[in-house]
């Protein structure tokens, strides 16, 4: 199971700069970008996170497909209840990489 804790922890420095941080997880088909933490990205990265999930051959988003409630290719202001629990549903025993 993947944790809050390990989704901040894994976490690299966001190009944007200003505290920016992104998160990178994936399959072998689909991956998650977890952003926040700046001005021009939503969340704080603490406890709201910006999530987009891609499919990994065609590079397209896919967040609507998993995430059909928001309506958009991004869910901005996620949880970290709801991104834990997204996450692990999509993910499983699978395995991933953080990148």
């Amino acid at each position: 199971m993947i944790t809050l804790n390990q989704i901040i922890e894994w976490s690299k420095p966001h190009p944007i700069g200003g505290g920016a941080r992104r998160t990178r997880i994936a399959t072998d088909a689909i991956e998650f970008s977890i952003v926040g933490g700046s001005t021009g990205l939503y969340g704080n990265f603490e406890n709201t996170f910006e999530v987009a999930i891609f499919d990994v051959q065609s590079n397209e988003f896919m967040t609507r497909f998993f995430h059909p409630e928001g309506g958009d290719d991004v869910i901005p202001y996620m949880s970290g209840e709801e991104l834990e629990e997204l996450v692990n549903r999509l993910i499983k025993d699978k395995d991933f990489q953080v990148r």
